[in-house]
């Protein structure tokens, strides 16, 4: 003790007790409030279990289903408000310079007479060349597709 004086003068002023304790009565009524809770207990295990609600049964598929259709408008938007339509319609563009859609305009335009009329019209005065014809087969075949057309 004295040299606990001695090394810690205020340490050693301190009272020397147990600092955990039970609250005064606390034994007196413990039978009491152990029986209540045990029934508590008793009457939570009775309870029967509720069926699982459709929505809870649901709940992964409808959060699937969420974040696909979040992820398909955060591609899509972006990607429609960004590429222009000319693009696509530069690449349904013929030969001939005029487009698809140009040319299916023409043709829903034209009733009975007007396309039994054009079928017989004579064909027009151009000739076809060979250079025409090899630039033709060149653009539109591989050479495999040559060599069997030729082999034959």
């Amino acid at each position: 003790m004295d040299e606990l004086k001695n090394i810690a003068p205020e340490l050693s002023k301190l009272e020397k007790e147990v600092p955990f304790r039970t609250p005064k009565n606390y034994f007196d009524d413990f039978s009491a409030r152990m029986q209540v809770r045990m029934e508590m207990e008793k009457q939570a295990e009775q309870v029967p279990e509720q069926k699982p609600k459709i929505i809870q049964l649901l709940k992964p598929f409808i959060g699937l289903a969420a974040s696909f259709a979040l992820i398909f408008l955060l591609v899509y938007v972006p990607i429609k408000t960004f590429v222009k339509p000319e693009i696509t319609e530069v690449a349904s563009t013929t030969e001939t310079g005029t487009s698809d859609s140009e040319i299916l305009n023409i043709i829903e335009g034209l009733d009975e007479s007007s396309f039994f009329a054009l079928l017989d019209e004579p064909e027009t005065s151009d000739e076809f060349t060979n250079d025409d014809l090899v630039l033709y087969v060149s653009a539109n075949f591989t050479d495999y597709e040559i060599f069997e057309i030729t082999k034959n």
